[in-house]
């Protein structure tokens, strides 16, 4: 059998097929390929000591770069963390989606979908903060985009913090329900700080629908308290609604993700919300840094790697062809090193937490082909 591409040695761990096992990753003509009998590759890889994962997918990035600010570019951003696929969260609204289409689709290698921001501009700038008053919500643009651009956005985004809402509590979230529910799409809510009980918010959102920054520390949080996370958070896990932990800068408190995590209550996606002020910085890093405090935290690795691939890809309704190494699948693939060696993880509320193992991106392969690799990386 003569194939392009050869990984072997590694241990993969493919929780789409509930599989962690050592093996070895055939790829051919961009697919994975089950691999029988004699192999002949163009390439090989020995990825002894090492894990093989899906390519990894942020569901919650800030990637429109040059049009906002707050954006980082891509490629740069992605690949080099193992990440093969990012969901664009709301950079762009209705006014700017367009040039988000043009530049962003149209000058990174890796795979891209986006919600888009209920506020006419999205986060154009860190200088001030979104409009989110429902009355500017441009409802006739914003179906024309969502029946232009099938298959690529995926739902509506606002933020609701007591900042940016000030004296509209929830009216932003309930105005864009209803223009989700004309459009017959699904949303993401950014919850810090929320200007509401948190249970409200919750209540509000649909099967489906994200609530976002679960672990956040300001204000009312999603634990009671007793140290336990609300029957009303729960009750919302029940009816569908999905939790996304969207680490960024202001949004994660060690107190609160250890006691959702002791009362079993884990993240339903990591996602990084990698923005200009956290790329590469100890707040997030990227998505292998993100999912290693997760570790750190008593996560199993299997559940930390769903919900960085396979869960995402089910939302997205991409799950027979990303997420997944399963044979016949699209061949994006991440090579991580999980070492043991201190390091440092940072809340918002300035707690410094020293964990004992990191996960270090190796090799990315994106479609097919070899689009990031460590330097030290044996091939």
């Amino acid at each position: 059998m003569n194939i392009d591409l050869l990984i072997k040695g590694g241990t993969v761990v493919d929780p789409a097929r509930g599989l962690q096992t050592k093996a070895d990753i055939g790829v051919k003509a961009g697919r994975i390929l089950e691999l029988n009998g004699d192999v002949v590759a163009t390439r090989e890889i020995n990825a002894d000591g090492c894990l093989i994962v899906p390519g990894l997918i942020d569901f919650h990035a800030h990637i429109f770069a040059p049009g906002t600010e707050v954006s980082v570019w891509a490629d740069s951003a992605m690949l080099p963390q193992g990440v093969t696929t990012v969901v664009d969260a709301g950079s762009a609204g209705s006014g700017n989606y367009a040039n988000f289409i043009g530049t962003v689709l149209a000058f990174n290698q890796v795979r891209v979908f986006s919600l888009i921001n209920v506020s006419t501009t999205g986060l154009i700038t860190l200088r001030y903060l979104e409009n989110v008053n429902p009355k500017y919500y441009d409802i006739i643009a914003l179906k024309a985009l969502f029946e232009k651009y099938q298959g690529q956005l995926f739902g509506l985004k606002v933020r609701l913090s007591r900042d940016i809402v000030r004296d509209l509590g929830s009216e932003p979230l309930k105005a864009m329900l209803k223009i989700a529910e004309e459009i017959g799409c699904r949303v993401v809510v950014h919850v810090t700080d929320p200007p509401c009980p948190i249970t409200e918010i919750a209540d509000l959102l649909r099967p489906g629908d994200v609530f976002c920054h679960v672990y956040h520390g300001t204000g009312r949080t999603i634990i009671d308290d007793h140290g336990k996370v609300l029957p009303g958070i729960r009750a919302a896990r029940q009816r569908g609604v999905i939790f996304d932990a969207a680490n960024g800068f202001g949004h994660f408190s060690f107190a609160v993700a250890r006691a959702a995590i002791r009362d079993g209550f884990l993240p339903d996606i990591i996602s990084t919300d990698l923005s200009v002020s956290t790329l590469y910085m100890d707040y997030v890093f990227g998505l292998p840094y993100v999912m290693s405090k997760y570790l750190n935290l008593g996560v199993s690795l299997m559940e930390i790697v769903a919900a960085s691939t396979s869960t995402t890809a089910r939302w997205l309704g991409i799950q027979e062809q990303l997420g997944t190494l399963r044979p016949g699948a699209v061949a994006d693939i991440a090579v991580l090193k999980l070492i043991n060696r201190p390091t440092r993880f940072r809340d918002t509320p300035g707690e410094v937490f020293v964990g004992e193992q990191l996960l270090v991106p190796q090799m990315t392969v994106l479609g097919g082909k070899i689009v990031y690799r460590q330097v030290d990386f044996s091939t």
